[in-house]
């Protein structure tokens, strides 16, 4: 497995945001290039929590050199970042987010874009979630391996790094996540959480 010379984080970013430039010079629908955008900037948060870094830090980087020629392409090429990233032995918060990433965008290119990577979870109740300056007690109203949907009376920040801890099966489990949706519903806020690792 080649890591195209992927040592640290830096060099990640760099190669996708030089996948971005090419992407957007070439064949490569918007969306698509929005998508790998959004991606990148929630890795950078994610990193920065990670390491103690400012939220808003950004990584001193140079956009490497790449050559897309169609959204195929991109794809296949975005695939290739993902396992190199892998085997750099990167963070596996950082790898793992990295890989439901390029899942998300194959369905998505494959027009398959409603299809989830796994099943949700029906199962309902409540649980805690913190974020930096609150805390509230929120309804889950849906959930599966890789994220949550939650109810909650405080907006919180698209791009948030927030804790939610649950009470499953006589245990308590805590997850670390991205807020990547908050949208109002008259007094209250349908949160969306993207899981990125489980403490």
């Amino acid at each position: 497995m080649t890591t195209l010379g992927i040592t640290r984080f830096e060099d990640l970013i760099s190669h996708m945001d030089g996948l971005a430039d090419s992407a957007r010079r070439s064949h490569v629908d918007a969306e698509t290039v929005d998508f790998l955008v959004t991606i990148r900037h929630r890795l950078v948060r994610i990193h920065n929590h990670l390491t103690g870094q400012p939220a808003e830090a950004e990584p001193g980087t140079h956009a490497q050199s790449k050559s897309v020629t169609d959204t195929e392409d991109l794809l296949n090429q975005f695939g290739m970042l993902t396992d190199a990233a892998r085997g750099a032995g990167l963070p596996s918060a950082l790898t793992h987010y990295l890989h439901t990433a390029r899942l998300r965008m194959r369905f998505s290119l494959r027009g398959q874009a409603g299809r989830r990577i796994v099943n949700r979870d029906e199962k309902t109740g409540t649980a805690e979630l913190e974020w930096p300056g609150g805390r509230e007690t929120v309804e889950v109203v849906d959930s599966s391996a890789y994220g949550a949907g939650v109810i909650g009376r405080n907006p919180i920040a698209v791009s948030t790094v927030a804790r939610l801890t649950t009470q499953e099966e006589a245990r308590r489990r805590r997850y670390e996540c991205l807020v990547v949706y908050c949208e109002q519903n008259r007094f209250e806020y349908h949160i969306g959480l993207e899981v990125f690792a489980i403490l």
